[in-house]
C-alpha cells in the first residue's frame, strides 16, 4: 500500500496546526511559532504514516477516509511538542541562560 503526496502533505500540514496550538497553550515551555511548526510537521508526518501503515482499518473506520490520518497527524504533532517541551524543562541548566515568561 502505497502513501500519496496529496496524504503526506496533508498530515505535515495537520501536525504543524497541531504543533502551533498546543504550542501556545505550553506558555512558559513553547519554543515559538516557527519552531513549534516544525516539530508539530514532523510529529504529524511520523504519526499519520505509522497510523496509514499499522493501522490502517482503524484509520478508515474513525472518519471514512483520509480524514483519520489527518486528525492523527494533528494528535501526533501535539504529542511530539509537548514531549519536547518536557524533555526541554527537564534538562539541568536550560532556564539558567534566560529568563521566564
Amino acid at each position: 500500500m502505497g502513501v500519496s503526496i496529496v496524504l503526506i502533505i496533508g498530515e505535515a500540514i495537520g501536525g504543524a496546526i497541531g504543533g502551533i496550538i498546543i504550542g501556545r497553550s505550553l506558555n512558559g515551555s513553547s519554543f515559538g511559532n516557527p519552531v513549534n511548526f516544525i516539530i508539530g510537521l514532523v510529529g504529524g508526518v511520523t504519526v499519520g504514516y505509522l497510523l496509514h501503515n499499522t493501522l490502517p482499518d482503524l484509520a478508515n473506520a474513525i472518519t471514512k477516509g483520509s480524514l483519520g490520518g489527518v486528525l492523527g497527524s494533528i494528535i501526533g504533532g501535539a504529542i511530539l511538542i509537548t514531549v519536547c517541551a518536557l524533555v526541554k524543562d527537564n534538562v539541568p541548566g536550560v532556564h539558567d541562560d534566560r529568563p521566564r515568561r
